[in-house]
């Protein structure tokens, strides 16, 4: 696999699909690294986050829940 390190100004003509394949797989894994090493650093996820668990209540059933869903959804 060759290695693609583009500028925003250069051209990606020429470029094959398998090496812009490769070049997006690159990118795709540097993100989910860098994120990675995001949620690491941080001991404790965030409290807005832990906040919406537990916070959904509701005593319908879920072939309720579901019917209501699908009910209210309109087609335009």
């Amino acid at each position: 696999m060759n290695n693609f390190h583009l500028n925003s100004d250069e051209s990606i003509n020429g470029i094959s699909m398998a090496d812009l394949e490769a070049l997006i797989i690159e990118m795709v894994e540097k993100v989910l690294k860098k994120e990675d090493s995001m949620i690491f650093q941080s001991q404790h996820p965030p409290k807005a986050f832990l906040d919406t668990f537990g916070s959904w209540e509701d005593t319908r059933t879920v072939e309720e829940i579901v019917d209501d869903i699908y009910s209210s959804r309109t087609i335009s």
